[in-house]
């Protein structure tokens, strides 16, 4: 499977699945009015989201690593992933936490010295207050998936490499939990990180997947939104937040693994669509972290009594939706992007000091 191939399956996909979250976050917020329509399993679907963000995850890993071979350095690794989701999130945090002691939003928020070093350091939270961010529990699985694949790579037998990532996501919490460690363990054994196992194993069958055509790679997008749909429906849950682990990882994670298996081999049609989905998809990321910003805004408004209509209601809604979009995608472009490939030019600079 051609790098160039991948890529823009993926973050088209990617882009789809940060949409979705967004569109969960906001109709959440919505549903805080009296004039919102919206049902609690519909207000739920779009947490799926992150479902497919940890099998891509899974997929990804494998295929930066040759499929965690012996010519992948761990350390190489491992620097280079932190370089992709740490300077970001650092920034956000650092914005969230300044408008948070300011008083100028973010006022629920509660920030001590154990949960700001915990959001700091991404690590399961120990204390009631949780992450500072929200979004950041699924970087503390993220973070998670990166150790383990690095302990992975730095263990001699690459041909159980795969193997040995199961055994680690498998037996980590319950030696956390043999030691003491109860809080990191049930947060680490949560079954999402399945998904992630899911992952892995698309990346290892990813050659003998067939390329779907057009047509196809629809039906299968339309079929598994149809399964999320009955999945929050089905659910016994009456959270708007998403399903139980135990119900989740399957009724989410099955359709997330075939939707990313149908869109592994897609091509770059050249077009306009296609184009800015590939664009959106890099700025995926940023729109994970940022889009709560936005949701703060929508929220006052909510809040305040700005509209009265649901027509005004939702029409407000698309527009945070689109500005949010738009706003990750210019941060993306003129902020992100630049300060990745700096970071990057100064690691290979330090590499090449290296080997000199």
């Amino acid at each position: 499977m051609g790098r160039h191939t991948r890529l823009y399956g993926l973050q088209h996909l990617r882009f789809l699945a940060a949409f979705a979250v967004l569109a969960h976050h906001i109709l959440e917020e919505a549903s805080g009015s009296p004039l919102a329509l919206v049902a609690p399993s519909a207000q739920r679907v779009g947490a799926c989201g992150v479902d497919i963000f940890f099998v891509i995850s899974g997929l990804v890993m494998w295929h930066t690593t040759g499929g965690f071979s012996s010519q992948t350095s761990a350390k190489e690794f491992f620097t280079r992933r932190l370089t992709r989701i740490m300077p970001s999130y650092w920034g956000c945090l650092a914005i969230v936490v300044a408008l948070s002691c300011s008083g100028i939003a973010y006022r629920h928020v509660q920030i001590d010295a154990v949960g700001l070093i915990e959001s700091v350091l991404l690590l399961p939270p120990t204390t009631s207050s949780g992450q500072i961010m929200g979004v950041a529990w699924t970087l503390v699985y993220e973070l998670y998936f990166y150790l383990i694949c690095t302990a992975a790579l730095c263990l001699p037998w690459q041909r159980y490499r795969a193997a040995l990532i199961v055994a680690l996501l498998a037996g980590v919490p319950v030696v956390l939990n043999m030691v003491g460690a109860t809080t990191q363990g049930q947060y680490y054994g949560n079954p999402l990180v399945i998904e992630f196992v899911c992952g892995i194993f698309l990346g290892a069958i990813s050659a003998r997947l067939p390329e779907l055509s057009s047509r196809v790679r629809w039906l299968v997008l339309m079929t598994c939104v149809a399964l999320f749909w009955w999945a929050s429906i089905a659910s016994p849950d009456e959270t708007t937040s998403g399903l139980s682990p135990s119900f989740r990882w399957w009724t989410w994670g099955i359709p997330a693994t075939l939707l990313v298996a149908a869109f592994v081999h897609t091509d770059d049609s050249g077009s306009r669509i296609g184009r800015a989905l590939t664009v959106l998809g890099n700025a995926s990321y940023v729109l994970y972290l940022t889009h709560g910003f936005w949701m703060n805004v929508f929220a006052r408004a909510v809040k305040s009594g700005t509209f009265h209509s649901s027509l005004s209601l939702y029409l407000a809604a698309i527009c945070v939706a689109g500005l949010a979009v738009a706003f990750s995608a210019a941060v993306h472009l003129y902020l992100e992007k630049p300060l990745l490939a700096r970071l990057e030019s100064k690691r290979s600079r330090i590499r090449q000091t290296a080997l000199t």
